[in-house]
This record gives C-alpha cells, structure tokens and sequence, in this order.
C-alpha cells in the first residue's frame, strides 16, 4: 500500500470542493441581486433630485428672463425700432 491519501478520500474532496464552489456562485448571486437593489434605488434618488434640480432651474431661468425684458423695456432713452 502506497502511503497518502485514499481514493474514497479523494472523491470525498472532490465532492466538498464542487460544493464549496457551489455555495460560493450562491452567495455570489444574492449578492450581486442585493447590489442591483442598491444601485437601482440610489439611480432613483439621483434622479429625482436631478428632477428637482432641474425643475428649480427651469423657473429661475423664466423669472430670469421675465425680469430682464421688464429692465430691458423700462430702461430710460430705449427707444423701440420697428419696420
């Protein structure tokens, strides 16, 4: 008998490593789906601050301009020139 390890041993081995392995794509998975969550509801916020942001500058850029026709056309000596 040569010394070492045993063919049962072996397949044993085998068998553990292929389950290891197994459980490790498990928990690979769940814990990429968990980031996608994440990620998908951080995308969401972002979004709707971006929004937000977004619809604020919108209203600023019209009272902006409202403002600044109304200077333009009462500004003393401006005389309008049509054709």
């Amino acid at each position: 008998m040569v010394p070492g390890i045993t063919d049962t041993e072996c397949r044993v081995k085998q068998l553990r490593y292929r389950e290891l392995h197994v459980e490790a794509e498990r928990q690979r998975l769940a814990a990429t789906a968990c980031a996608q969550n994440d990620r998908s509801g951080v995308t969401e916020t972002l979004q709707s601050r971006v929004a937000m942001l977004m619809e604020r500058r919108r209203h600023f850029l019209h009272r902006l301009r409202a403002a600044d026709a109304r200077d333009h056309a009462m500004a003393p000596g401006m005389l309008a020139v049509s054709k």
